[in-house]
């Protein structure tokens, strides 16, 4: 079995911008502060049951981007506050 890549936060980055979320959006989705966000992306290796969850979350995160064509347009107009609530409600709906 060959090792896992180590996660390339640029692209994490990307995904964040492209999905529109802050910083603190993607780090609550991580289940991490946003300390640690600013960490990783700055080159701070995960710890393995970090990276578990966090390769999880981007697949989910992923999923939604395809299945359900995130940002659709009702979510571009909507509030930081109100894009987050439906997020997490696909997600959960998608679990």
């Amino acid at each position: 079995m060959t090792p896992k890549q180590p996660l390339d936060f640029a692209k994490v980055e990307s995904l964040r911008k492209h999905m529109l979320l802050t910083t603190a959006d993607m780090a609550d989705l991580l289940g991490v502060s946003r300390m640690t966000y600013y960490g990783w992306v700055r080159g701070k290796t995960l710890r393995k049951a970090n990276d578990e969850v966090v390769r999880a979350m981007l697949r989910k995160l992923l999923n939604v981007m395809t299945t359900h064509h995130w940002p659709m347009p009702e979510v571009i107009a909507a509030t930081q506050k109100q894009r987050k609530e439906r997020l997490v409600e696909i997600l959960n709906s998608d679990s």
